[in-house]
This record gives structure tokens, sequence and C-alpha cells, in this order.
């Protein structure tokens, strides 16, 4: 059953998009608007933050709701269900290479406990775009261990992600992936690509990629915009 406060939000979105409610449009105080509506203070609050998260409306303390668009960002939704679907992200989005480097285990504190065969990396710095969008909601960095380095020439030409280079070119198949999220404070420089303000509330996932044997392929370091981009986990009991 649809929760009412995504019932609301929906008919909000729904009067925003045919133009009964326009940007710019201001909203009446809360708890006018929800007498209004018929429903109580904290199921609007409910809806208002779900619009909010879209990028729809803006709230301001002491400054009201305002309609700030017409429609919600774009917004790249990964399910966890299997494997595929985890791996979707690298599948489904343009990756763009910005540089490669040679870096140390002891360099990387995301490298301590794995083993490359040199001791060295091949590290692969790039962003990541949605479809028909410019600016990036992604910044990552890509550990590739000594056994894989040689994928290095052929990046600068291929929008595929590390791990389907490796595939294409070693005849390898993912067979698992462990990875870890946090919150964290946006770093300056990956603000700076991902259009926010540094120290801005930002997601860090650090994932780890295994053949189908059991002998690592890649481990990523990727920053997030929270806002364009949605992590969704859907487990059963066997």
């Amino acid at each position: 059953m649809t929760a009412l406060y995504q019932k609301v939000s929906e008919t909000i979105l729904s009067q925003v998009r045919t133009g009964i409610l326009r940007v710019g449009d201001k909203f009446p105080p809360e708890a006018d608007y929800a007498e209004q509506l018929g429903i109580s203070r904290s199921t609007l609050r409910l809806a208002f933050a779900k619009l909010e998260r879209l990028g729809v409306l803006q709230r301001k303390k002491r400054g009201g709701t305002s309609i700030i668009a017409d429609r919600p960002k774009p917004q790249f939704n990964m399910s966890t269900t299997g494997l595929h679907e985890l791996l979707s992200l690298g599948r489904d989005t343009k990756l763009v290479v910005t540089g490669t480097n040679n870096v140390g285990t002891v360099e990387i504190p995301q490298l301590e406990g794995y083993i490359s065969e040199t001791d060295y990396w091949l590290e692969i710095s790039g962003t990541r775009t949605l479809p028909g969008e410019a600016v990036p909601f992604n910044t990552t960095r890509v550990y590739v261990p000594a056994r894989y380095a040689g994928i290095e020439h052929v990046l600068k030409d291929n929008e595929s992600s590390v791990f389907q280079i490796i595939e294409d070119r070693f005849g390898v198949t993912v067979g698992r992936v462990s990875q870890a999220t946090q919150a964290i404070r946006c770093p300056p420089k990956a603000a700076a690509v991902l259009g926010l303000s540094p120290d801005a509330p930002a997601l860090r996932i650090v994932a780890q990629l295994y053949d189908q044997d059991g002998v690592l392929m890649e481990i990523s370091v990727a920053t997030f915009d929270p806002e364009r981009f949605q992590l969704q986990t859907d487990v059963e009991i066997d």
C-alpha cells in the first residue's frame, strides 16, 4: 500500500507537470496547506522532504517552500537484488577517464591488505555521467593489480567500465562484488567536479570485484552526489 505522504508528493508533482503549479510558486504556510489538503502537518512535511530530495522543491527556514523545478533531477537508481543489478552502475552510465598513474600499495588506504604482483597498481581516475547529462554524478578511482595493468593503453578510447575491459581482454568474468557505503564530507576536488559545495554531504562506495575463481580484478573508490544516486537493497530470506 502506498503511504499517504507518497500520494501527496505524487499529486503535487503531477500538478507541477501539468502547470497547475508553476516554477517560482510559493506554498502557503505548512499548517494552512495541510489543512487545505485534509492531511496532518507531519504527512505534508514528509511529502515536501521527498520532493526536495528530488530537486523539485526548496525549503528555507523562515522562507517557506517554493517550487524550483518542473521535474525531478535525473537520478541513477542501483538495485542490489543480484550481481547483474549491482554491476548496472558500470554498465549503464558513461565512464570518462581523466588520468592514469602507478601507485604503491602503501600509498592508498583502501589497498591495505590486498596484493598486487609487483606491489604496484594501475590507478585510473575518472567520472561518470547519466545519459543526456553533462555534469558528472560520480568521481571514481579504480585500482587494477599488475596482472591487468596492460589495459592502460586502451582506456582513453573506451567508455566501458574497467571491469568490462578486463573481462574482454583477459577472458574472465566478475563473480563476486564486495562493497561498503559511507557518508562523507565531499572533498574539494570532487565537489568542484560534481557541482557541490566543499564539505557538502556525499556518499563514498569502496568496492572489490573478483572473478569467478575469487581472483581480485579491481578495487574502486567512488564519490557520489547523493541527490543523483540511490542505492536500493531488496533481500528475501531463503
